[in-house]
């Protein structure tokens, strides 16, 4: 029960953190800084897919001695990233690769086979 009120304790602490950080009137960004805000989830979701695409072609490459196996376990991810990048070229805005290539990764890991 002790282990359940400690992160308990640790989550409320970090919304709290948090929630600081963005209902604060005290805190000001720099106009460059600002700027620079909307940049940052793009970039947490492309180091989320890229990390994700290499560990898939490593391991399949591992296993697979660096065969074709190798590009067919990583072509659903490669799909859905390319779908993803297409939305966003199209729409312009980086939330709809996550609406369009995660469907695109589902759809493609149940159509291709292993």
């Amino acid at each position: 029960m002790n282990a359940y009120l400690i992160v308990l304790a640790a989550g409320l602490g970090c919304y709290i953190l948090r929630m600081s950080m963005i209902g604060s009137n005290r805190l000001r960004l720099s106009p460059r800084l600002d700027s620079s805000v909307s940049l940052v989830a793009p970039a947490a979701f492309t180091a989320l897919a890229v990390t994700t695409l290499a560990g898939i072609v490593l391991d399949a490459g591992l296993s697979a001695g660096l065969s074709g196996h190798a590009v067919m376990a990583a072509l659903p991810a490669l799909l859905a990233v390319a779908v993803g990048a297409a939305v966003v070229a199209w729409t312009g805005r980086p939330f709809f690769a996550v609406l369009s290539g995660m469907p695109a990764f589902w759809l493609a890991t149940a159509l291709i086979p292993a």
